[in-house]
């Protein structure tokens, strides 16, 4: 973040921040340790129900510091009317409904517990892939603010990478545990951008990384047993390709 509000204050540009998966999240910002979301113009955030904070359904919040662009985006969340039924702005209904906001209520006093939950699960995977001699065969998470806040990572994803990405992943569903691939295709390859004129190639690395990122199972309560038999059949596969 600081040497992206360095290149856009240099070239006046806004920032808005998408911290939909790292609510939580501190950073070692130029002006202070801040809250993922918190350090621009805007933040955003998600509260579908995957995320560590997760309503019962679709929901959302943003945040911003300044007072007219709040209230421009109060007036866009309910069909650009101010007062009720004058619109002055082509909006939407981006309305949060009680029942979201009632559980999120409820969830949100657990959130720090939830985090510092998911990054010991990340601590144990660490320690187990390090002891089973497989931290050359696959790429753990990056940390690099560990040791200089405490938030660090919320970890709402585990994610690793390894070259042979589709035949590990077909290996652990045969081992029935569940993975995902995210973000499969780079944004520059999408159909819907195609006027944009990338090709492949053009990206190189974020081609690589749909290629080799795995997301294997973590949530707060994941059991040092669960993560045992998954550090061990993504062992097995790995000695089988020996």
């Amino acid at each position: 973040m600081n040497e992206i509000h360095r290149v856009c204050e240099e070239f006046g540009l806004p920032v808005i921040e998408d911290a939909a998966q790292a609510i939580g999240a501190e950073y070692p910002f130029v002006r202070g340790t801040h809250k993922a979301g918190t350090m621009s113009g805007v933040g955003s955030f998600s509260f579908y129900p995957s995320k560590n904070l997760g309503a019962a359904g679709d929901a959302g919040l943003i945040v911003c510091h300044d007072d007219d662009l709040a209230n421009k985006l109060f007036t866009l969340r309910e069909h650009g009317m101010q007062p009720r039924y004058y619109h002055k702005l082509v909006g939407g209904n981006f309305r949060l409904d009680e029942i979201q906001a009632a559980i999120l209520k409820v969830k949100l006093p657990h959130l720090v517990e939830w985090a510092a939950g998911r990054r010991a699960a990340a601590d144990f995977y660490r320690e187990q892939f390090t002891a089973a001699g497989l931290t050359d065969r696959i790429r753990l998470p990056a940390e690099p603010y560990r040791d200089r806040v405490q938030e660090h990572h919320v970890y709402h994803q585990y994610v690793i990478r390894a070259p042979q990405r589709d035949a590990l992943r077909q290996h652990l569903t045969k081992c029935e545990i569940g993975t995902e691939i995210y973000y499969p295709v780079g944004l520059h390859l999408q159909e819907c951008f195609s006027d944009l004129g990338y090709a492949e190639g053009d990206l190189p690395e974020t081609e690589k990384a749909t290629r080799e990122t795995l997301a294997l199972p973590m949530y707060p309560e994941i059991s040092r047993e669960a993560q045992e038999y998954v550090v061990e059949a993504i062992a097995q596969f790995f000695s089988s390709q020996n």
